[in-house]
């Protein structure tokens, strides 16, 4: 008899029209929480795999590009990052990232739903691996509400949200970010995840207009993840001064060697966009 073989197909968001499949072993996971539908699947060739409500949030195989360089450039851009709250990051990746870095000496995670968080420390720890350094503080609760309790708190906010659907459509408001600006200290900056530049440079121009007069300096970056849609995503920064477009720090030998995607050019060449992304933004 021929191999049964077993797929999980992701629709791309917003209906484009395209599909990603991936070849699974088994699902280890599938659980209801009060915000969405959790899954965890073990897969053929990219290793353990987290989804939400049918979308891909990381694998094993490629999570690394994602969590690397929405950490590591702010930190090598920032003056002298001492506190930073992340705005979900549920799986623990962001500060698996963080707490590689000393000098920091507050790392609060507020994340809307506590099941990806306990279910990411049982099954996911790879990325979870950061959450029980002392220096980190969780928070199971909104993220919008909890940004207009500490003002003027943060030198780096890291939003790292699933897509503007769902629990997380919030997160891209520009009351959102109008809290996000004052929770900033003076000379602060935020990064969100701001999608792909080929399949959804219109939602990235709504939120640039959203935000443009909120923030001095708005800069846009591309990383290659080869399971999000079209290969690759962006990210957002949101700077109240700051240009983030070069590091300014160098980066400390024992931090560099562990890194497999971040590097000082990587981070330069993140911010040279595509001749067509870069006419419609307007930054």
């Amino acid at each position: 008899m021929p191999e049964q073989t077993t797929w999980f197909y992701e629709k791309t968001p917003f209906d484009r029209g395209t599909s990603l499949g991936v070849k699974i072993v088994r699902k280890i996971v599938e659980k209801r929480s009060a915000f969405q539908t959790i899954e965890m699947y073990d897969t053929v060739d990219l290793g353990r795999m987290l989804v939400l409500d049918g979308v891909i949030q990381l694998t094993e195989f490629d999570e690394f590009s994602y969590h690397e360089m929405f950490v590591h450039v702010p930190m090598n851009s920032h003056p002298s990052p001492k506190s930073v709250l992340v705005v979900g990051g549920g799986d623990g990746g962001m500060v698996r990232e963080l707490v590689k870095y000393p000098g920091l000496e507050r790392i609060d995670m507020c994340e809307i739903d506590g099941d990806v968080i306990e279910l990411s420390k049982e099954h996911l720890p790879f990325t979870s691996s950061g959450l029980s350094d002392p220096r980190v503080t969780l928070y199971v609760e909104d993220g919008a509400v909890f940004i207009e309790n500490h003002k003027r708190e943060y030198d780096l906010i890291l939003i790292d949200s699933s897509d503007p659907i769902g629990p997380a459509e919030v997160l891209y408001k520009r009351a959102f970010y109008e809290g996000v600006k004052g929770a900033l200290k003076e000379g602060g900056a935020a990064l969100c995840q701001c999608e792909t530049i080929f399949f959804f440079l219109p939602l990235i121009k709504n939120f640039i207009s959203a935000v443009r007069d909120l923030f001095p300096r708005l800069q846009y970056m591309n990383t290659l993840v080869p399971t999000y849609p079209s290969g690759m995503i962006g990210q957002m920064v949101c700077s109240l001064g700051p240009d983030f477009s070069s590091p300014v720090h160098v980066l400390p030998e024992d931090v560099a060697k562990g890194l497999r995607y971040y590097s000082p050019n990587v981070h330069r060449a993140a911010f040279h966009l595509p001749a067509f992304a870069e006419r419609e933004m307007g930054l």
